[in-house]
C-alpha cells in the first residue's frame, strides 16, 4: 500500500518508466554508442515540444469549427489537432539535429535520435495525464502500453527517413532522383502523421461517443483500430530499424566496438535519470524523513547519471579515433 506522501513519487514513476525502458532499447539498437550528453538533449527537447504542439493545438481549436457528428470530429480532433502539430514539431527537431550535429554520422542515428525526441514528447504529455487524472494506475498503464511506445515509433519511423535522406543508398533509396532528399523528408513527416492521426481517431471516437447510447459494438471496433494501428506503427518501426542496422554494418567501414559494455552503462544511466525524478517528488510531497531520503535518493541518482554520461561520451569519441585507426 503506498502512503499519500508517496503517491506522487509513484505517479511519476509510473508515468517516465516507459519512456525511459523504449528509450534504453533504443539507444541498445545502435551498434556504436551515442554521446550521453546530446540523446538527452534530445529528450528534453522532445519534451519542450510537447507545450509547442500543445499551444499550436488550443489555438486550431479555436479557429476551426467543431463538427457534430462524432466520426468527423473525432477525425478532425485527431489529424488537424493532434498528429499534425505534434508531428510537425517532433520532425523538424530530428531534421534539425540530423543536419545540424556533427554527432549525426551515421545511418543508426537517425533511429536513435528520432526515437529520443518522440520519447521525450511522450514523457512529458504521459506525465501530465497521469498527474491530471485520479484513476492513474490506469492510465499509465494503458498510455505506457499504447501511446508512450507510439510516440516512440513515430520518432523512429521520422528519424529513418531523415536518415535516408542524409546518407546515400540507405534502404535502397534513390541517389540518381532529382527530388529524392525533398521527397524523403516529407515521408518522414507525412508518415507519422498518417499513423499518429488513425490512431487518435479510435480513442477519439471513443472519447467524444454520447453515452447512454447502444454503440457498444462501434466503440469496441474504434479501440480495436486505435490498437492495431499502434502495433502496426510498432512493427514499421522496428523493421526500418533493423534495416538501416542492417545497412549500417556493411557502409560503416569500421569495426564495432563491444556492444555489451557501454549498453549496460546507458541502462545505469537511464536507472539514475528516473530514481532523479522519483526523488525530486519525494522531497516535494513527502514528510520530513521522506524528504531526506528523496535528497539522498537525488544526489546518489545524480553520481550515478554523471558518472555514466561521461563514460558513454568518453566511448562515443573514443569510436572517431578507432575509425581513423582502421585502413
Amino acid at each position: 500500500m503506498i502512503t499519500p506522501d508517496l503517491i506522487p513519487a509513484a505517479m511519476i514513476a509510473a508515468a517516465i518508466a516507459p519512456a525511459l525502458i523504449l528509450l534504453w532499447l533504443a539507444v541498445a539498437a545502435d551498434s556504436r554508442p551515442e554521446p550521453a550528453r546530446l540523446v538527452l538533449v534530445a529528450v528534453l527537447l522532445g519534451a519542450a515540444s510537447a507545450a509547442v504542439a500543445g499551444i499550436l493545438e488550443v489555438a486550431l481549436e479555436l479557429a476551426l469549427p467543431a463538427p457534430k457528428a462524432v466520426l468527423p470530429a473525432a477525425i478532425e480532433k485527431a489529424v488537424l489537432f493532434a498528429a499534425i502539430p505534434e508531428e510537425i514539431v517532433k520532425v523538424a527537431l530530428i531534421a534539425a539535429i540530423a543536419l545540424r550535429s556533427r554527432e549525426f554520422d551515421e545511418p543508426m542515428d537517425g533511429v536513435v535520435y528520432g526515437t529520443s525526441v518522440g520519447l521525450g514528447f511522450a514523457m512529458l504529455e504521459n506525465l501530465l495525464y497521469v498527474l491530471g487524472d485520479s484513476n492513474w494506475p490506469a492510465v499509465a498503464a494503458m498510455r505506457g502500453m499504447l501511446s508512450v511506445p507510439l510516440h516512440g515509433a513515430c520518432g523512429a519511423i521520422a528519424g529513418a527517413y531523415v536518415a535516408r535522406a542524409r546518407f546515400s543508398g540507405i534502404l535502397g533509396s534513390g541517389r540518381g532522383t532529382r527530388w529524392r532528399r525533398p521527397r524523403l523528408f516529407a515521408l518522414a513527416l507525412l508518415v507519422p502523421i498518417a499513423l499518429h492521426g488513425m490512431f487518435d481517431t479510435g480513442l477519439f471516437v471513443l472519447k467524444l461517443a454520447p453515452s447512454g447510447t447502444d454503440n457498444g459494438a462501434e466503440l469496441v471496433l474504434a479501440v480495436l483500430f486505435s490498437v492495431v494501428v499502434a502495433i502496426a506503427t510498432i512493427t514499421i518501426a522496428v523493421m526500418l530499424a533493423v534495416r538501416i542496422a542492417d545497412r549500417q554494418e556493411k557502409w560503416v567501414k569500421t569495426r564495432r566496438l563491444p556492444a555489451g559494455h557501454w549498453r549496460d552503462v546507458w541502462a545505469e544511466c537511464l536507472i539514475g535519470l528516473g530514481l532523479g525524478f522519483v526523488g525530486v517528488a519525494v522531497v516535494v510531497a513527502g514528510a520530513a524523513i521522506a524528504k531526506a531520503a528523496g535528497f539522498l535518493l537525488m544526489l546518489a541518482a545524480a553520481g550515478l547519471a554523471w558518472r555514466c554520461a561521461r563514460r558513454l561520451n568518453q566511448m562515443a569519441a573514443s569510436r572517431r579515433h578507432h575509425a581513423l585507426a582502421v585502413p
